[in-house]
C-alpha cells in the first residue's frame, strides 16, 4: 500500500514530536518505528496551555523532515490524513472541522473534546463527509492491556474493575480531561461501554469515581493526585482476578499503528459510541463533583 501522508495541527503537545519520531523512523529504536505513514507537513498553531513548547517542537519537526505551514488549511490537498494534537480539548472541534468538511480522515488526540456537544458535532461532521475520525489514549493500546483483551476467554466475563493512574489537573482541560483521561480509558478498555451513572469523591490526595454500568457491574477509577504514581488496573472476572500493570513503552507505537490502520481501512480503532461515552463519563464526573458527590446520569 502507498505511504500515507500525514499532517499535524498544533505543536503544543509532546505527541507532535513523539508521533513524528515513530512515523518518520527518526530518534527512536527500530522496535518503536511504525510503517505505512509519514508526517510530511505541520502547522505549529497557537496555545493557551503550553505556548512555550511550540518553538522547540517546530525546530525538532523541521529536523525530522516536516514542512511547516502558516495555516492548517494549507495542508488540505497535500495530505491523506490529519493528526489534531492540540493539548486543549476545547479547540479540537475548531481545528478538525475544515479537514472533516474536506473529507480528510482525522485522528483527534485525547481528550476527544471537553464537552459532549462538541464531541457529537465532530462525529456528525465525520459522518456527513464520509471521513473516519478516531480518538484514544495511548494507554488503551499498551501491550499489557492488549494481552488482557486477548485472554478474556481464559478469564471469563469481566464483572467489575478498578483502574488507576495520575490525574493531575491543568487549566484548559478540566477534571479528568487532562492526565485523568488515561485511567478513564483504561477503565473502559477493561469494562467495555455501558456506564449509566457516576459518583465522585475528590480530596487533596485522590479523585475517586464509581461508575454503575447498565448491567449493574461496577467500575472504579482512582485518579492519583499525591504520592507514587503509575498506570494499571485490576479486572474482576468470572474465573480470575487479573492485575494489569501497564507500561507505556509500546503504547505510542501501538497507537500510531492503529492510526495507520484506521486511515488505511476507513474504520476507526474505536466506535464513535465509545469515544462519545468517554467524554460523557468525564462530563458527568464534573457534575457530580460540583453536586457534592451525588450520582449523575450519563444520559
Amino acid at each position: 500500500m502507498r505511504m500515507i501522508r500525514l499532517g499535524i495541527v498544533d505543536f503544543d503537545s509532546s505527541h507532535a514530536v513523539e508521533f513524528t519520531k515513530r512515523f518518520n523512523h527518526v530518534g527512536v529504536d527500530s522496535d518503536q518505528c511504525v510503517d505505512g505513514a509519514r508526517v510530511v507537513s505541520g502547522c505549529p498553531g497557537t496555545s493557551t496551555m503550553s505556548p512555550e513548547r511550540i518553538a522547540p517542537h517546530s525546530q525538532q519537526l523541521q529536523d525530522y523532515g516536516v514542512t511547516l505551514v502558516d495555516e492548517p488549511t494549507d495542508m488540505i490537498g497535500e495530505i491523506d490524513g490529519v493528526l489534531v494534537l492540540s493539548l486543549c480539548g476545547d479547540v479540537h472541534l475548531e481545528r478538525v472541522r475544515p479537514f472533516l468538511t474536506a473529507g480528510v480522515p482525522a485522528y483527534v488526540d485525547k481528550p476527544f473534546s471537553c464537552s459532549l456537544s462538541a464531541a457529537r458535532e465532530i462525529v456528525r461532521l465525520a459522518d456527513e463527509n464520509s471521513a473516519s475520525v478516531f480518538s484514544a489514549s495511548a494507554m488503551r493500546f499498551a501491550e499489557e492491556v492488549l494481552e488482557f483483551q486477548r485472554r478474556t476467554a481464559d478469564y471469563g466475563p469481566v464483572v467489575g474493575a478498578v483502574s488507576y493512574g495520575p490525574a493531575y489537573r491543568m487549566t484548559g482541560n478540566p477534571g479528568l480531561f487532562h492526565y485523568g483521561i488515561h485511567p478513564t480509558e483504561l477503565l473502559f478498555a477493561v469494562m467495555g461501554p455501558g456506564c449509566d451513572e457516576v459518583t465522585k469523591l475528590l480530596t487533596e490526595t485522590a479523585e475517586v469515581v464509581t461508575g454503575r454500568w447498565r448491567d449493574d457491574r461496577v467500575g472504579t477509577l482512582r485518579g492519583l493526585l499525591q504520592g507514587a504514581t503509575r498506570y494499571g488496573a485490576i479486572a474482576f472476572c468470572e474465573r480470575a482476578v487479573v492485575p494489569i500493570h501497564v507500561s507505556a513503552r509500546y503504547a505510542y507505537r501501538n497507537l500510531c499503528r492503529e492510526i495507520v490502520r484506521t486511515f488505511e481501512t476507513g474504520t476507526a480503532g474505536l466506535t464513535t459510541d465509545v469515544m462519545l461515552e468517554t467524554v460523557a463519563f468525564i462530563e458527568a464526573t464534573l457534575s457530580s463533583e460540583t453536586a457534592d458527590g451525588r450520582a449523575v446520569s450519563l444520559n
